[in-house]
């Protein structure tokens, strides 16, 4: 149930351990919000162009959109919120000379507007 976007920029440090990060996320906030890890779902998307405050290539950005049906408490948020990014925060550690920024967004899924349906079960 929960959607989950991950979005980067290009020179973000460790991009080949987002899968393991993803997997690493979906078993940690399964538990808090009582969802089985089978149904969450992330796509990871770069971001093939940005622009950064003044252009700066020294700086690098990981965005994580979490969404999940509403009726989770104000609590049950931010517990999702530090786990996570308690979990990005030593996996995108600065590399080099890149600052690494780590953004997310806990939010809801309208359950009145979303639909779903699998086909050849």
């Amino acid at each position: 149930m929960p959607q989950i976007k991950l979005t980067y920029t290009p020179n973000l440090p460790a991009q080949d351990k987002l899968e393991s990060f993803v997997l690493q996320l979906h078993q940690a906030v399964s538990p808090i919000i009582s969802s089985d890890v089978s149904s969450f779902k992330t796509y990871i998307q770069p971001i093939e162009r940005s622009v950064i405050g003044l252009a700066d290539q020294n700086k690098a950005v990981i965005h994580i959109d979490f969404r999940m049906f509403a009726g989770r408490s104000e609590a049950v948020k931010q517990k999702v919120a530090k786990t996570i990014m308690a979990l990005a925060q030593p996996m995108f550690s600065p590399s080099g000379n890149v600052v690494t920024e780590i953004t997310l967004e806990v939010g809801k899924l309208d359950n009145d507007n979303y639909y779903k349906v699998i086909v050849n079960q």
